[in-house]
C-alpha cells in the first residue's frame, strides 16, 4: 500500500522571502504534527473554487505540565489566517503567524524563530 511521506524541511528554504499573507479558510482537517503543527485548509482561489492548502506553524510541543498542546480547531471553522506564503508558489503551504476563529475570536499565535536555550535571556 502506498504511504505519504513527508520529510521535515527549513522554515528558510520553504518560507523566507516569501509573500505576506492574510487570507479566509476553511478547516479541512484536525490539527497534527508532521513534524511541524499544521492544519488542512480549504482557501477559495482566483476563480473561486476551493482549493488545499497546508498551514504549518511553530508551536510548543508540550505544555509546562508535560502534556501535549491541542489545538481547538475543527473541520468546518471559518477562520483567518495571517502569515507568510510558501516562496514556490506552486506549493499551496502557509507558515501561520497568527490563525483567528471567527465563530468566537479564538487565536493561535506562532512562534517566528526557534529559542535558543543558550542564550542570556537579557542581551
Amino acid at each position: 500500500m502506498p504511504l505519504a511521506v513527508h520529510a521535515h524541511h527549513s522554515w528558510r528554504a520553504v518560507y523566507g522571502g516569501g509573500e505576506e499573507v492574510t487570507l479566509d479558510a476553511t478547516i479541512a482537517s484536525e490539527p497534527f504534527r508532521n513534524p511541524h503543527n499544521a492544519v488542512h485548509v480549504q482557501i477559495a482561489g482566483a476563480s473561486g473554487e476551493l482549493e488545499p492548502w497546508t498551514i504549518e506553524w511553530r508551536g510548543r510541543r508540550r505544555r509546562d505540565g508535560g502534556e501535549p498542546v491541542v489545538y481547538d480547531l475543527n473541520p468546518g471553522d471559518e477562520v483567518v489566517i495571517v502569515g507568510r506564503r510558501a516562496v514556490d508558489t506552486d506549493l499551496k503551504k502557509i507558515q501561520m503567524t497568527r490563525l483567528t476563529r471567527t465563530a468566537d475570536g479564538m487565536t493561535i499565535e506562532a512562534r517566528q524563530r526557534r529559542r535558543n536555550r543558550d542564550r542570556d535571556p537579557n542581551q
